[in-house]
């Protein structure tokens, strides 16, 4: 991952999944016992950086997360704050501010002419 200007490289869709999504699920429970649902979400870096206005470039060619606009990743899950358990769960969120990787190359061959 590098940053160039107000545009963030990365290598490949998992780079940007590790970048993207808080690296563990949470679940709490009730008074009575019972599971509340589960907590996941964006990591607090991939937030700041759309809260600046940044845009994101995948290198990949075949990059999904370019195509769907969701990134995904299984994350272990954290149990009322005990991460010592063995289980995960997949996390799939919505993205934004992708840039094309062919355009964003375009436009910084323009840029050094």
């Amino acid at each position: 991952m590098e940053t160039i200007d107000q545009v963030i490289v990365f290598e490949s869709d998992d780079e940007f999944a590790d970048f993207c999504i808080a690296s563990s699920a949470s679940i709490q429970y009730s008074e009575d016992g019972h599971p509340l649902p589960m907590k996941f979400g964006y990591s607090e870096a991939y937030q700041k950086a759309v809260e600046e206005g940044k845009k994101f470039v995948i290198k990949d060619r075949n990059s999904a997360v370019f195509n769907r606009k969701c990134v995904s990743k299984r994350v272990p899950i954290s149990i009322d704050g005990d991460t010592r358990s063995q289980r995960m769960t997949l996390v799939q969120l919505d993205v934004q501010n992708l840039m094309d990787y062919y355009l964003w190359r375009f436009l910084q061959k323009k840029r050094s002419n």
